[in-house]
């Protein structure tokens, strides 16, 4: 049985996927939103980082790692405050044992509306996804609306998700002494602006909605694309931007905004079968002649063979030979699928900001 987290009501629920497949829990803390996109995450440390990432807004993660919760929370380890992940699914929620810890994972669940359906068979539910692809689900504890649980999950919408985690207003997020960064926010981690500030940056966060008038009158020395969730092509209408970005600065393109800049050139995106979703995911980086372990999250990925000749694929998963990331021939544009400020980890792909530095420095 799961732990059930001390004092909490428990009741018996299902997820139910737009198949109409049911897996059987116990709803230790019901979601606010209980309908999303059913994603598998093979990460044995780092649930808090992963169900605070924006880029897991409207998604249920399912942790393949048995026990969840049992080293707590730290709030210095939060990637956000806006809306992220709606439920995680675990087999086993654990009460903390770690000395550090401040709170439990079930009250930063609570305190967020992050769902919790814990005793769920999460292997035979990760070999459902994997075999089928990623699913649309729905929580419930109402065992009369089955049915009507896998209708709603048929019906999920997520073409706005970025517009909910995205900033309304531009603020200064660091007030280093070196290059001015135009941090673009399409579901920013913190952990990009740490390694920003780490290296001295002034990082000034802009809304996904940023004009290309703007980011012009702003005269950084570099821009970032940030990560964030849903499907590129949603994001149509931010492309002149993006192109605007390629055109007269550094840029730096990190996940989501990897795939905004290979749109932005012509290239083509496209649907992975079940993503990559863990902190496991060997790369190599053909010109460094180097693997590095990564931590991934997204579901699309970008279709190598559409890109112009002038853009050379630089970094490959090694899981599924999909790319990793993209370098312009000439101009000073680096983009990486993965996430090279980790959080929790690996941090094998770190230099990728010291490369964005060297960027801006004219120095590459």
């Amino acid at each position: 049985m799961a732990g059930r987290g001390g004092d909490a009501v428990i009741r018996p629920a299902w997820l139910v996927l737009e198949d109409g497949t049911r897996f059987a829990g116990e709803l230790v803390q019901p979601p606010k939103e209980p309908t999303g996109e059913v994603v598998f995450n093979t990460a044995l440390t780092g649930y808090q980082e992963v169900l605070t990432d924006p880029s897991y807004a409207g998604q249920i993660v399912v942790f393949t790692y048995p026990l969840i919760g049992s080293y707590g929370v730290q709030a210095r380890f939060s990637e956000s405050d806006r809306p992220a992940a709606r439920t995680m699914v675990v087999r086993e929620l654990k009460e903390p044992s770690h000395a550090a810890s401040e709170t439990t994972l079930r009250a930063l669940c609570e305190r967020r509306g992050i769902g919790i359906l814990a005793a769920v068979d999460t292997r035979a539910l990760t070999r459902k996804l994997r075999s089928q692809g990623t699913l649309r689900g729905t929580v419930t504890d109402d065992a009369s609306r089955l049915v009507e649980a896998a209708r709603r999950a048929r019906a999920l919408d997520l073409a706005d998700i970025v517009a909910r985690v995205s900033t309304p207003a531009p603020y200064a997020a660091a007030a280093g002494r070196g290059p001015r960064v135009a941090l673009i926010d399409y579901g920013l981690k913190v952990g990009i602006v740490d390694e920003l500030r780490r290296r001295g940056a002034a990082v000034t966060v802009f809304p996904s909605t940023l004009g290309a008038d703007a980011l012009d009158r702003f005269q950084p020395d570099g821009v970032v694309l940030s990560n964030g969730p849903g499907n590129p092509e949603d994001l149509a209408d931010r492309l002149d931007t993006v192109r605007a970005a390629l055109a007269r600065y550094p840029t730096l393109g990190i996940c989501l905004g990897h795939q905004l800049v290979a749109m932005a050139v012509g290239g083509r995106t496209y649907a992975l079968k079940f993503g990559h979703h863990g902190s496991n995911h060997p790369v190599l980086d053909r010109d460094r002649r180097r693997i590095q372990i990564t931590a991934q999250n997204h579901g699309y990925a970008v279709d190598g063979a559409s890109l112009p000749n002038d853009w050379r694929v630089r970094f490959v998963n090694l899981h599924d030979q999909t790319v990793e990331g993209l370098q312009h021939e000439t101009r000073p544009v680096l983009t990486v699928q993965h996430h090279p400020e980790g959080g929790p980890g690996p941090h094998d792909a770190g230099y990728v900001f010291d490369e964005f530095m060297d960027l801006m420095a004219g120095r590459a």
